[in-house]
């Protein structure tokens, strides 16, 4: 347990240092029409990372606040933006605060400026079961998140759904999640080719979650997690407190 523990902290403040810096500086010297979807997939396989690390509701007045990360492990196929400006692993980190509510459901915000994104967003949690302590209790909730983005160069939003599972004891939760992320990008600026100035794109892609939330201490956490989204693999980690 302990050895596992280590990993995941390690995977946590590793994954931000390895993605490589400014994924999206290439966006106006190499937008063109060709890369416009595959780079909006990439985007929001970003943008709906790390909206969750369990499948029990928070219950009423719960309190949940930590950092989250999702990173993709390589750009897909097409999106030249970031593959002719040399990038490989790419990562986003957020701030993300929850609350739970009445009626099995959880409210939480999230936003980061990073890397010349500005991101604001949120979302709500249903649990379909009643929240229970009870160890190895399944547990299955529905996550939905919403996502708005500014970039000198282009504009996004995003909207993605999850149906999570988990079971678990007061030490270690396993947990999975299939879902999917529709992603919306206008171009503001493209000194490639000026006339995709103000062109709206948009994608639909699926998403797959594995991965284990570990509690070293009563109120904290921290999990890692291996995705697929729209076939390319990546990884997310969390870390927090949890009341």
């Amino acid at each position: 347990m302990r050895y596992l523990l280590a990993v995941l902290l390690a995977a946590v403040c590793v994954l931000p240092a390895y993605a490589t810096p400014d994924p999206y500086a290439g966006f106006q010297r190499y937008a063109d029409e060709g890369s416009l979807k595959p780079f909006t997939r990439d985007l929001g396989s970003l943008l709906g990372a790390a909206t969750f690390h369990n499948g029990r509701s928070l219950g009423f007045s719960g309190f949940d606040v930590g950092v989250r990360y999702g990173m993709q492990f390589y750009p897909s196929k097409g999106d030249d933006i970031m593959r002719k400006n040399g990038v490989r692993a790419f990562g986003l980190p957020w701030v993300q605060a929850e609350i739970g509510l009445p009626f099995k459901l959880d409210g939480f915000i999230r936003g980061i400026s990073y890397q010349g994104l500005t991101v604001a967003g949120g979302g709500l949690r249903y649990g379909l079961w009643s929240p229970s302590d009870k160890p190895w209790t399944p547990q299955v909730l529905i996550s939905a998140v919403g996502n708005s983005v500014v970039h000198q160069q282009f504009s996004a939003s995003h909207f993605g759904a999850d149906l999570v599972a988990s079971v678990g004891n007061a030490a270690v939760s396993p947990y999975i999640g299939a879902g999917f992320d529709r992603t919306r990008l206008v171009v503001r600026s493209s000194s490639l080719d000026p006339s995709l100035d103000g062109r709206a794109v948009s994608t639909l892609e699926s998403r797959f979650t594995a991965g284990v939330r570990i509690k070293p201490l009563q109120f904290s956490y921290v999990s890692l997690a291996y995705t697929m989204t729209h076939g390319q693999s990546g990884a997310e980690a969390d870390l927090g407190v949890r009341f």
